[in-house]
């Protein structure tokens, strides 16, 4: 498995954890890097149950939003089942601005809430 900068990679039993590392992902030169890696990891990875849990990110742009939509786009694609966790107070309120909530993204409040909503 390759090794990134901008997350880190984990397996719960059959879901892979994308842990985001950045605090600010608001530069735009992080956030094409931040892409790149997670496309680059799409690609070799290929999972069919993503978690991206963005505990550690207190701010980010709509430029990290469009790549999680691409994300979402390409695992559901492949039948598989994309969920977020951890939205501090600015991204949550940054995802509730864009009614993308529940609507667009499964949210939930911590890992563990989002893990056990996975289906067997």
């Amino acid at each position: 498995m390759a090794e990134y900068k901008r997350f880190e990679v984990a397996h719960q039993d059959d879901v892979t954890v994308l842990r985001l590392v950045d605090a600010e992902l608001s530069d735009l030169v992080l956030q094409d890097a931040a892409h790149e890696e997670l496309m680059a990891f799409l690609d070799e990875d290929k999972p069919s149950k993503l978690l991206v849990d963005f505990s550690a990110v207190l701010y980010c742009t709509t430029g990290i939003i469009n790549s999680l939509l691409t994300t979402k786009k390409r695992v559901v694609a492949g039948g598989g089942v994309f969920k977020l966790c951890g939205l501090t107070k600015h991204v949550h309120d940054a995802f509730m601005a864009l009614n993308l909530e529940n609507t667009v993204f499964d949210v939930y409040a911590t890992p563990t809430d989002a893990l056990a909503a996975f289906p067997d």
